[in-house]
């Protein structure tokens, strides 16, 4: 597994101790934290903040492993 970089999508594979956030959540990261801490941002359907939330990196699994370029 790819570990994440900033403004990754990433997926949460674990239950979080976290309230409002739930395996199979997804979200985008935020905010690196040493040494394995991330910061994810959630959304809710109208693209308003429903959480931030500290994750440790290998609670989450990065679903954009490469960026396309736009041409």
């Amino acid at each position: 597994m790819r570990k994440p970089k900033l403004l990754d999508i990433v997926a949460v594979l674990a239950a979080a101790d976290v309230e409002n956030v739930q395996a199979g959540d997804v979200g985008t990261v935020v905010e690196l934290l040493p040494p394995d801490g991330v910061e994810v941002e959630f959304l809710d359907r109208d693209g308003r903040t429903r959480c931030i939330a500290t994750l440790p990196a290998e609670d989450i699994l990065v679903l954009n492993s490469e960026r396309t370029p736009v041409v």
